[in-house]
């Protein structure tokens, strides 16, 4: 009997425990295969059907930074706004944007990353810009989607190291 009651009250933990399942593989091939979508070499179109789907609807992304006076200046935009400016742009000169650090917290269905990356350049192959993604992401119907992402290029004031501080 005692053993009964000890079986009975260990299943019931089993079952009723919520799973908190590391889920950090999932929410980074999500982030790579952000930036493989808008990656490629000059002439090839981007596939920003496969883009959207990353996304989720009403996403914003945005870059900030320094301006001329040293005081913090920036612009959100939508996706959409990003595919219309970047789009041609990202065709006409080759470009690839690859992480070389990413940092994933989660919490539940919440995750946030820090993804260090590098810019090549699609002729030269040389990397011309390095920075920051701050990226917010939810899981929405048994997928992670992009919430949102903020992107700073480092210079001497803001290293790429201080992100990670």
């Amino acid at each position: 009997m005692k053993y009964t009651i000890i079986a009975a009250v260990t299943a019931a933990c089993l079952f009723t425990l919520p799973v908190r399942a590391d889920q950090t593989a999932e929410i980074e091939d999500t982030i790579n295969a952000l930036y493989d979508v808008i990656s490629g070499p000059v002439g090839e179109a981007r596939d920003f059907d496969a883009m959207r789907d990353l996304f989720m609807d009403g996403a914003s992304m945005g870059a900030v930074g320094a301006g001329p006076d040293g005081e913090g200046r920036g612009r959100v935009i939508t996706l959409d706004d990003y595919i219309e400016r970047s789009g041609p742009w990202l065709v006409e000169n080759g470009f690839t944007e690859r992480a070389t650090r990413t940092e994933i917290t989660q919490w539940g269905e919440i995750a946030y990353a820090r993804s260090a990356y590098e810019g090549v350049n699609g002729v030269t192959g040389e990397v011309f810009l390095i920075g920051v993604n701050f990226i917010t992401l939810f899981k929405v119907e048994n997928e992670w989607k992009i919430a949102s992402i903020l992107w700073r290029t480092e210079t001497e004031d803001w290293p790429v190291e201080a992100a990670f501080d």
